[in-house]
């Protein structure tokens, strides 16, 4: 059986991250050991990480998402690594789901499920426009796109990630489909989101980094010549294009199918909002290859 590093980086993830290192030290087939990658924090994040028994790693700041991964990576002495965010809180059966993964898919990069239960409507609008794709639904298939949301990867893979916040992990996913390596989604095992985009404040802060991703990576992402040509020209978000396929991943669940149609509204409104921040970088577009500590502006 492949040993297995889970690497966390964390910035300023004192309110979610007794519940991820609690939740991993909890599984019935926990990781072989626990990163937790430091990227500047001034909250109680490194003391947390110490409490839990997770090895901490310190970047002094300004490595980024994908500096901080990158530097976890290196770190680790197993043959798999899971790359973890901060606020994804694992569910039961996530461990062996790793492992399961491991077994049924070596060589391959594989990501797993999420849910969500917010406590507001925004914070409903947040998960429903943005992570329907990643629901537990249906068997394991190949993907063109994982998120590093939850991340499991070859240790010895050739590819790292940019050093960089917002969209990375699509760079990354396109780096990894143009050497070859197989990726993976498996819905199989999951865990929860605990994101706190809860007002509209934070759902604006979420599409803002959401557009800077996608047109970031529009050029060179690997899921299809449509999604290339609308990061360049985002009419679909104002003719709310995308809202038939979010009704289509959730109408046989009962209750999203419910929150969906009472937040209707508010989703459509969220749609303009969202193209309004995607029209920002029509003209002029992220960087792509950017260098360490630039990117998107943190939360």
């Amino acid at each position: 059986m492949p040993t297995i590093s889970v690497v966390i980086p964390a910035h300023n993830a004192a309110r979610t991250l007794p519940a991820v290192l609690g939740a991993i030290a909890g599984q019935d087939e926990p990781p072989d050991e626990v990163i937790v990658v430091d990227d500047g924090s001034t909250d109680a994040t490194p003391q947390i990480a110490q409490a839990y028994g997770a090895r901490l790693l310190r970047t002094g700041g300004g490595a980024l998402a994908g500096g901080a991964r990158n530097a976890g990576w290196e770190a680790a002495a197993t043959d798999l690594v899971c790359f973890l965010d901060s606020d994804a809180i694992p569910e039961q059966g996530w461990g062996a789901g790793l492992r399961r993964a491991a077994r049924e898919f070596p060589g391959a990069i594989v990501g797993c499920a999420r849910t969500f239960a917010p406590r507001t409507a925004w914070g409903w609008v947040a998960h429903l426009q943005i992570e329907t794709p990643f629901l537990p639904r249906g068997e394991p298939r190949p993907v063109r796109f994982v998120s590093s949301y939850c991340m499991l990867v070859p240790r010895e893979l050739p590819i790292r990630f940019s050093e960089s916040y917002g969209g990375e992990d699509c760079l990354f996913s396109a780096d990894a489909v143009r050497a070859g390596v197989p990726l993976v989604f498996d819905p199989r095992y999951r865990a929860f989101h605990d994101h706190d985009r809860e007002s509209y404040r934070a759902l604006r802060q979420q599409q803002r980094r959401h557009a800077f991703g996608l047109a970031r990576c529009g050029t060179v992402q690997q899921e299809g010549l449509h999604k290339r040509i609308l990061s360049r020209l985002p009419v679909h978000y104002f003719l709310l294009a995308r809202l038939p396929a979010i009704y289509r991943r959730i109408r046989d669940d009962p209750a999203l199918r419910r929150r969906f149609v009472g937040l209707l509204p508010r989703l459509a409104l969220a749609e303009v909002t969202l193209g309004g921040s995607a029209c920002r970088y029509v003209l002029r577009r992220p960087a792509l290859r950017a260098a360490t500590g630039t990117g998107f502006r943190r939360p």
